[in-house]
Order: C-alpha cells, then structure tokens, then sequence
C-alpha cells in the first residue's frame, strides 16, 4: 500500500499530520501519550449522583473528541493505554481511582474502548469533514458506550432500574459532551487538515 492510499483510509487529522511528517515512533508515541493525558484530566471532572454508582464524567467526551481527531488505531491506543494505566494502578479514572475488576463502569471502560475504536473508523473514512457527520459518528460512539455500560451496570442494580441509574440521568449531558465534542473536531479538521 502506497502513502497515498494510506491517506485515503487515515483521514482523521492526527494521522494526516504524522503521514505527512514521516510517520515516525516517536511522534505516534507522544500523540498517544499527549491523549492518554488529556483522557486522564478529564476523567477527573466528575460529578457523583446519589442515586448511582456511575458518575458524570468528561470522560466520554475525551473519548469522542480524541477518537474523531486521533483515528481509529490512534484513538484506540489512547484508550487502551489509559485503561491500562488505571489497571496497573494509576489514580487515572474519575474521582481518582484505579484499579480494573468487574464492577459497576466495567462496562462503560469497555464501551468506550469499542466506541473509540468505531468513531475513529468513521474519521477515517472523513466523518469529521462535516459537522451533521462529525456528530453523528459522536452519537453513535455515545450510544455504544451507553450500550455496553448499562448492560453490566444492570447486574448490579436492582431489576428493571438499570436505565434510570445507567442511561436517563446521563442523556442531557451526553447530548452537550457529543455536541462539543464533534464540533471541536470538525473545526479543528477544517482549520488544520494537511492538504495533500
């Protein structure tokens, strides 16, 4: 596969400028790295409710803001590398903690692993270069994320009320996270792209 066909299937903006400047390790490590801590300092914006072991956090919009810019294996590097970092004990998830065992946002880690991996995909394929796509690509990344989320989260909470301590609380901010976040990176694609 030649660089140009390489373009053509990266064209989320982290990858096109790497592509541009030579691809090299070291800038592919320091761009994971920049969004694992990125990731991180979001995560730790977060609201506890009473009613729910799962917290509003900015980690979903981290997700959805990285993986749109960063790419499908970008993006999932970031992810993977941050989930990582709070299984091996870093204070990294929201409200500081750390630690990776089956509990309540179990599923929402793993959602989030699969989301990036899917809205990365659609930058790729240059969602981003609109914002009706952009968001759309945020949207279905959210729902995937909801999806996994409550449905461990539904083994943990009593019967029938997983969607009001998994989803319900969550869809208003959810839709200002996905909003931003697509939007971000859709100026951020137009502003910056990397013309071939």
């Amino acid at each position: 596969m030649n660089q140009k066909q390489v373009r053509v299937s990266e064209q989320a903006l982290v990858p096109q400028i790497l592509l541009a400047r030579g691809n090299r390790t070291i800038e592919n490590v320091v761009s994971v790295f920049l969004g694992v801590m990125v990731l991180s300092v979001l995560a730790q914006i977060a609201i506890p409710l009473p009613w729910t072991p799962v917290p509003v956090t900015g980690q979903t919009f981290g997700v959805a803001f990285m993986s749109l810019l960063w790419g499908r294996r970008r993006g999932l590097a970031v992810v993977l590398s941050y989930i990582a970092l709070g299984a091996f004990g870093l204070p990294v998830f929201a409200l500081g903690k750390s630690g990776f065992m089956f509990g309540p946002t179990m599923g929402y880690l793993v959602g989030m692993v699969v989301a990036s991996y899917w809205m990365g995909l659609l930058s790729d394929w240059g969602w981003t270069k609109t914002f009706f796509r952009s968001y759309l690509a945020a949207a279905s990344g959210s729902l995937i994320t909801f999806c996994f989320g409550a449905l461990v989260l539904s083994t943990f909470v009593p019967s029938g009320t997983w969607f009001i301590a998994g989803v319900l609380p969550f869809i208003p901010g959810d839709i200002i996270k996905t909003l931003v976040a697509s939007y971000l990176a859709y100026q951020t694609q137009k502003k910056m792209t990397v013309t071939n």
